[in-house]
């Protein structure tokens, strides 16, 4: 499970690095207004999924915290 997990960081360590390599052209603007700029909005779309993809748990933080250790609780259908 730790190399899984290391593998998944180092993953998009390289996605990050890959990205920021990418915008290096954008550098060369005496001011650097675009490229703090693009980052920037990458950043904020960034967060906007996230917390789209998150906003779940907040609403059922109480009945996860909740659950027994060790045991999987399932809905009856």
């Amino acid at each position: 499970m730790r190399s899984l997990v290391m593998s998944v960081f180092l993953f998009t360590s390289a996605i990050a690095s890959a990205i920021g390599e990418a915008f290096v052209s954008l550098s060369t603007d005496p001011l650097l207004v675009w490229n703090y700029g693009v980052m920037g909005v990458l950043a904020g779309i960034a967060g906007i999924f996230f917390w789209l993809s998150t906003r779940k748990l907040d609403r059922n933080e109480d009945k996860l915290n909740n659950l027994r250790e060790g045991h999987l609780e399932t809905n009856k259908a």
